[in-house]
């Protein structure tokens, strides 16, 4: 994660729950998950912290959406440089690291049903959290 992001842990059990973004301005966060997405308003440290025992896990489990190929390759690809021809394809996060977190198609065709792709973290820019807007 970047340096100024701030590691927030669960005080019941010290789990990592997300992060704290200092907006610059003094006392006032930004609630992140573990991929750097942005959960809530920015607020005090306490309310940032709240959002984050509250909705920091829970918000991995949700559908996410990113570029990616049709069929998505047994090999993986590089979600970070989507290709031309790619789609806009609903995954799930299967496993999270420090580092990157691996996602898979949520509705696999039966010759990906063990494709998934790495994508490094941060991820905010890559796995959207709604459908992408079609006009």
């Amino acid at each position: 994660m970047t340096n100024q992001w701030i590691a927030f842990h669960r005080p019941g059990d010290g789990e990592l729950t997300g992060y704290l973004e200092p907006t610059g301005a003094d006392g006032v966060f930004v609630p992140l998950n573990l991929i750097g997405h942005r959960l809530g308003d920015a607020g005090s440290r306490a309310h940032a912290e709240a959002v984050l025992v509250d909705r920091g896990l829970i918000s991995l489990a949700n559908y996410w959406w990113c570029l990616a190929p049709r069929p998505l390759p047994e090999s993986g690809a590089d979600l970070r440089h989507p290709e031309p021809d790619w789609e806009w394809r609903r995954v799930v996060i299967a496993d999270l690291d420090e580092d990157a977190c691996i996602v898979r198609p949520a509705l696999p065709y039966p010759e990906e049903e063990s494709s998934v792709a790495i994508v490094t973290l941060p991820a905010d820019d890559v796995l959207r959290v709604g459908p992408p807007h079609r006009d």
